[in-house]
């Protein structure tokens, strides 16, 4: 018992510290040995309970500062990503029972497929794959633009198992030979993919300067009554600093206007009125509804391009809402849900998803009034690769993102979901302007080089000139086609061990009854 426990919680460990703001992603090469060593040995049953076991200790490492916008949220979080690591338990368990080899060759397949269909769905939340450990070491990450971020989680699974390997053979020199030149390989081809990319991006790209605010303002409470005036002379003053015709786009982060401000006779001509002064269209988030009849109505988490002083206004609405934090999953399939939960603390609200996706159009100063189309994401919405690969491939030149951290403190949080906006930029090499309300707000380029950044919770705003993209990627064009075979690949090593066991089986039992007979 106590030797499992250490074991588990090893593992827990190695891979909580791997995630930013720590840069010590090389410990997820050795996280998975210790939950490996644990499966070695146990039966179905005991798979399934120390597998649930060890990823409750990953989530409690990982994911714990949900407890902070949403109490019932955590703990729905927990107990559901906990799942997932208690069915690679049992599917290990499974291929072991039939090959050792066989299974050590699956664990990067099935752990990647894992990852993949825990993106999935409404209660999709592909936080912690591993892939994100290694955010901070961008040369060894510039295949994402065929893998996406799982090729990451595939590869760094691969180096767990060639470690354990050599760890388990580690009494026969030809083994450990074997390990250490599979290892290196491992550490060359990346970086020898980032050579043969040096030359990339050359080509002329249209130059579009922006001005990103981060207010800084505590979202528990700008709702306040005494509050809401003061966000509006926060990003008023901040935005009037930067100054007029400075640049071609100002941004405000994800809700900045603690008010409907396209219902907002008030606000409205606040933010128009400093629009027209400023000569600069302003992005900013918003809440935002709309009436189904005379009593019901949808609310939205949405974004607007304020670029004129009269309406209508472009307006794009989240479609990726967070499960038990923004949206009780699956509601409005099974109604009773949304009863039962309603009397539960679910955090920021109920918002209703937007139905599709949205580009707005700005003009440059210095390409003679060229327009380009930007693709605005919403928090959330930026750890799935293939929703903004697909506002990409939609069209978008740059992307926005929009969001408000300030939810989670001063926890990893902020860090790790900044960091991941570095996935974005190279799987769809287009460069990001990032605007957080606490922090961290960021431009990267689109070979995931941070240009410049704020700290977290304070006030601060970054102007610079980011490009429009080229061209598209492989995964742009074509989704996760990596993650996709690595799923298949794994059923098929599934169906084939169990036919196997089937076969052996049943040769067992034939051989008995000869010997009876």
């Amino acid at each position: 018992m106590q030797r499992n426990l250490a074991l588990s919680l090893s593992t827990a460990l190695l891979i909580g510290l791997s995630f930013a703001p720590l840069p010590l992603g090389f410990l997820s090469y050795v996280a998975l040995i210790p939950f490996l060593l644990l499966l070695n040995d146990l039966s179905l049953k005991e798979s399934f309970r120390w597998g649930y076991i060890t990823g409750f200790f990953i989530s409690s490492f990982t994911i714990y500062w949900i407890v902070f916008p949403t109490s019932f949220g955590v703990i729905a979080a927990l107990l559901v990503h906990s799942l997932y690591y208690a069915i690679f338990a049992i599917l290990y368990h499974h291929i072991i029972r039939v090959s050792q080899s066989i299974a050590l060759i699956a664990v990067p397949f099935l752990w990647t497929a894992i990852e993949y269909i825990r993106s999935l769905g409404e209660l999709g939340f592909p936080w912690v794959s591993l892939g994100y450990t290694q955010s901070y070491y961008t040369s060894l990450i510039q295949y994402v633009e065929y893998t996406s971020v799982y090729g990451v989680s595939f590869w760094v699974c691969i180096i767990n198992v060639c470690l354990f390997y050599m760890y388990l053979k580690r009494d026969k020199n030809v083994h450990l030979t074997i390990g250490a030149a599979s290892l290196l390989l491992l550490f060359l081809v990346p970086l020898l993919f980032k050579v043969n990319n040096t030359g990339y991006g050359q080509d002329p790209a249209k130059k579009v300067r922006v001005a990103i605010i981060q207010g800084n303002i505590d979202p528990y409470q700008k709702w306040e009554k005494e509050n809401r005036e003061r966000s509006f002379f926060i990003y008023d003053s901040l935005s009037t600093a930067v100054g007029k015709d400075n640049v071609d786009l100002i941004i405000w982060p994800e809700t900045a206007t603690p008010a409907y401000l396209l219902r907002s006779r008030q606000k409205l001509p606040w933010v128009t009125g400093l629009v027209e002064k400023l000569n600069t269209p302003i992005f900013t988030g918003t809440p935002d509804y709309e009436w189904i009849d005379k009593i019901n109505y949808k609310s939205y988490n949405s974004i607007t391009l304020i670029d004129k002083k009269e309406g209508p206004f472009d307006v794009y609405s989240k479609m990726r809402l967070v499960p038990f934090g923004e949206r009780i999953p699956y509601q409005d399939f099974f109604f009773f849900i949304k009863i039962l939960l309603s009397k539960f603390n679910l955090g920021e609200g109920n918002f209703s998803p937007g139905d599709s996706l949205k580009l707005f159009q700005i003009k440059l100063r210095q390409n003679s009034g060229k327009k380009i189309e930007i693709g605005g994401v919403i928090c959330f919405e930026s750890i799935f690769p293939e929703f903004v690969g697909t506002m990409v491939k939609k069209g978008a030149e740059i992307i926005v993102i929009l969001t408000n951290d300030g939810w989670y403190k001063r926890t990893g949080a902020p860090y790790q979901h900044a960091q991941m906006a570095v996935f974005r930029a190279i799987e769809n090499r287009i460069d990001i302007a990032r605007c957080a309300n606490t922090g961290i707000s960021m431009t990267i380029d689109k070979f995931g080089t941070i240009r410049k950044e704020t700290g977290i919770f304070e006030k601060a705003v970054i102007i610079d000139e980011i490009e429009t993209r080229n061209r598209l990627t492989f995964f742009t064009k074509h989704g996760h086609v990596f993650a996709n075979v690595v799923s298949i690949a794994a059923l098929l090593i599934l169906i084939f061990t169990y036919f196997f066991e089937t076969y052996l089986i049943d040769d067992k039992n034939n051989s008995t009854a000869r010997k009876t007979n």
